[in-house]
């Protein structure tokens, strides 16, 4: 649950609307440790925030214990699971694994963790690992209970996070219309309002580069010039965030 980290040590959060989320998780479930992750096109694990004590060993996490994790990204997502816990849901690794990861969860002082993977459209975009000590209180079915009924509202706030706005926007620009990555980062710059010299000093490439990636754009999103490119990318964010919104309130 805790691979891809960027950094080892406690960090604040990021923005305000990661550390609410983070807030109301670690009051709710009386927990002294939690991160809260976004999960990048690769089922990687890009860490927003992390705090408490029971993260104080995440350099071993990724460097030697993922693989073991029974909660792991990649099981959790092959799994299509939506919550987990190590204490009942230890099986999604062969027991071998497990047994080699109890050692580093005593180490860490974890007894247990409850683990949310939030999704969108049949697709995985963020994850809150809660990491219990044995200080706090243990991880009971009601505890479950609650963790079913506040799930889909921490999924409804992250999705309308702006990073995730930004994945689905992304993600709709290669699905629908066929962008490669080079030409979604310079649609954004044209829908942001800069000119051709401003792409090709922010992107390192000449200016007949500009426009070879501006006509093969304009191409593939049927469009004619650049105001009709950035009204076309504003539809792009509003249909995202429909749906989005949609999605959270099912």
């Amino acid at each position: 649950m805790m691979s891809q980290l960027s950094g080892a040590a406690p960090s604040r959060a990021t923005d305000e609307q990661i550390a609410r989320i983070r807030d109301v998780a670690m009051r709710t479930f009386q927990a002294s440790s939690t991160v809260v992750y976004w999960i990048d096109d690769r089922r990687h694990m890009v860490v927003a925030d992390v705090v408490g004590p029971g993260m104080r060993y995440i350099d071993r996490y990724i460097r030697d214990m993922k693989p073991f994790d029974p909660l792991n990204i990649e099981r959790l997502v092959a799994s299509g699971k939506r919550i987990a816990t190590i204490s009942q849901d230890r099986h999604l690794a062969p027991a071998c694994d497990f047994e080699h990861y109890r050692g580093y969860l005593r180490d860490s002082d974890v007894t247990d963790v409850l683990d949310f993977v939030f999704w969108c459209d049949d697709e995985p975009f963020a994850g809150l690992g809660i990491l219990k000590s044995p200080d706090d209180p243990s991880i009971s079915e009601e505890t479950l209970r609650i963790a079913t009924s506040l799930q889909p509202y921490l999924e409804f706030n992250l999705g309308n996070h702006p990073r995730h706005r930004l994945w689905r926007r992304h993600r709709q620009m290669r699905l629908i219309y066929g962008l490669t990555d080079r030409e979604i980062e310079v649609a954004e710059l044209i829908g942001n309002g800069s000119t051709n010299q401003d792409i090709a000093d922010a992107l390192e490439i000449g200016l007949g580069t500009v426009k070879t990636h501006l006509l093969r754009i304009f191409r593939k999103m049927d469009v004619s010039n650049r105001t009709r490119l950035s009204a076309r990318l504003a539809g792009i964010d509003i249909d995202a965030t429909a749906s989005t919104v949609r999605h959270g309130m099912l």
